[in-house]
């Protein structure tokens, strides 16, 4: 068994670790096609689906279908070891460990412990939205961290020519409107107009995926779970699905 991928700028991988909080740890698959992982939060309210192809590595050797267990917390402990200018080269030893080798002013190596996670997979959700807007991210987080001065929860309103974005407690409220012809604004499609809520707790981790991906596609239907999709590297993509608040 032969895994070998190799990054030329190492902040790729750091920023798209760095991006997965809602885990704990990580069943990554690695096949002839690229990396990729679909997994549930603990609570199993929230999913993340990520793809990054073998195209956005400057060398990538695989020579059968590998899954790779990781706890994330250590994993991301390594990464943010990675300097400015590294590269990061990541290589299976065996069965049950995986090198992590920084390639910059030095080298520096790091191993990590590969975990049996089994071998659950989660299909990927068939969701028909009414909603896609495809936005800045950090519009996105700007008004999601709005929103969490003010309250646990975020309604998310999709209107003929404007988004908006609005939390509400005993004493306060925010109201954030991005109209369609924002300079935020890269695509609106609006087919009919929705509302929904959801965890503040939960978009802005979501939400840390700016440091991946300076877009992002939003897309939902009135009391549905809401996609949130960054396009990375080389055609791949970060995605969350996460579950609306049950109104009563």
């Amino acid at each position: 068994m032969t895994l070998k991928m190799v990054l030329p700028d190492a902040k790729i991988w750091k920023n798209i670790i760095e991006s997965l909080t809602l885990l704990d740890e990580a069943n990554f698959i690695a096949s002839e096609r690229g990396i990729e992982l679909r997994a549930m939060d603990p609570s199993r309210v929230a999913m993340v689906d990520f793809f990054l192809p073998a195209d956005a590595f400057e060398e990538y050797i695989c020579s059968e279908t590998t899954r790779l267990g990781v706890n994330l917390d250590e994993m991301t402990q390594i990464m943010r070891r990675a300097g400015p200018s590294d590269a990061l080269e990541m290589e299976l030893e065996g069965t049950s460990k995986l090198t992590m080798t920084f390639h910059g002013q030095n080298v520096r190596s790091f191993g990590i412990s590969l975990l049996d996670l089994g071998e659950s997979e989660y299909p990927a959700p068939n969701i028909e939205s009414k909603v896609k807007i495809k936005l800045t991210a950090e519009a996105l987080q700007q008004a999601v961290k709005d929103a969490e001065i003010i309250g646990d929860h975020i309604r998310i309103v999709a209107e003929e020519d404007e988004l908006i974005l609005s939390a509400s407690s005993e004493t306060k409220d925010v109201k954030v409107v991005i109209e369609k012809d924002s300079d935020v604004i890269a695509e609106f499609n609006v087919k009919e107009e929705s509302s929904a809520m959801y965890s503040l707790s939960y978009l802005s981790e979501m939400t840390k995926a700016i440091k991946a991906s300076e877009l992002v596609m939003l897309a939902f239907s009135a009391s549905m779970p809401i996609q949130l999709e960054f396009p990375i590297v080389a055609g791949g993509k970060l995605t969350y699905y996460l579950a609306p608040r049950i109104e009563t």
